[in-house]
């Protein structure tokens, strides 16, 4: 299997809505990394934009993080309910929920990392 096999599996095991936005998201911050690496290395660069561009970047990677984990708590709540009306549950068919209900996170993990090392090397940069 691809690595993209494998990450297109996920998206659409993880929930199409909230994996769709992490993927906007991510674009997003793409794309602000970008900006702040053309404005930084233009002749005329302004600090406090960047400062700000910076803090920006680490805001959208922690905001995926912590609307990752609030997902996550509104699926168990749902598949709790479910539990609740059906009553009798095998222990393997809870585990491959636990298991699908770590995909989003996992992922929005992996972007705040991301994002927080973008923000550390651009701050760095900017104290010069």
């Amino acid at each position: 299997m691809s690595v993209f096999s494998v990450l297109k599996e996920q998206f659409f095991e993880g929930g199409t809505t909230f994996m769709f936005l992490l993927l906007i998201m991510w674009i997003v911050l793409i794309i602000l990394t970008v900006r702040f690496i053309m404005q930084y290395k233009s002749e005329n660069k302004a600090i406090e934009k960047l400062k700000k561009l910076n803090s920006i970047i680490l805001f959208i990677g922690s905001f995926m993080f912590l609307a990752s984990l609030f997902y996550q708590t509104l699926g168990f709540y749902q598949a709790l309910s479910a539990i609740e009306k059906a009553g009798d549950i095998s222990p393997a068919l809870i585990a491959g929920g636990l298991k699908v209900s770590f995909i989003a996170p996992l992922h929005a993990c992996f972007f705040f990392l991301v994002s927080g090392i973008i923000w550390f090397v651009f701050r760095n940069l900017l104290r010069k």
